[in-house]
């Protein structure tokens, strides 16, 4: 690994139970880096860490729950910065979370408010018509 300006080469050792060239070493260290990050993402932001399931299915429905939120997410991060928004090195995944729900079931919640809405005001009308 070249050294910065200013910094002595390092040198580092990798015990690997297949031949690797120092290329290969490096890119699987990069990709392991990527896969770290998801995984703490998905532990801080999207409860992955706190999950009570015992089988083998409930683990792994809620791993793919947490990452199809996470690329929910994630895609809506890319909407985010391809619009012109901010740009962020790390985003704050919660917010993005909280708008991807508004986006993709808020009209759910439109819909029931709507209802109430309609029933309210048929007791409405009827207490008036009772009136008159």
């Amino acid at each position: 690994m070249p050294a910065k300006k200013g910094e002595k080469r390092e040198q580092r050792f990798i015990v690997s139970s297949r031949q690797r060239t120092p290329q290969t070493a490096r890119q699987t260290g990069r990709r392991r880096w990527k896969i770290e990050a998801l995984f703490k993402t998905l532990k801080s932001r999207f409860a992955f860490g706190k999950f009570g399931q015992k089988t083998k299915l409930g683990v792994l429905r809620y791993l793919c729950l947490s990452v199809a939120c996470f690329f929910l997410c994630h895609v809506e991060h890319l909407d985010q910065t391809a619009s012109g928004q901010e740009e962020t090195s790390w985003p704050d995944w919660g917010a993005l979370a909280g708008q991807v729900r508004m986006k993709f079931v808020g009209w759910v919640r439109l819909f029931e408010l709507e209802r109430e809405m309609e029933r309210i005001l048929a007791v409405w009308d009827g207490t008036r018509q009772h009136a008159a």
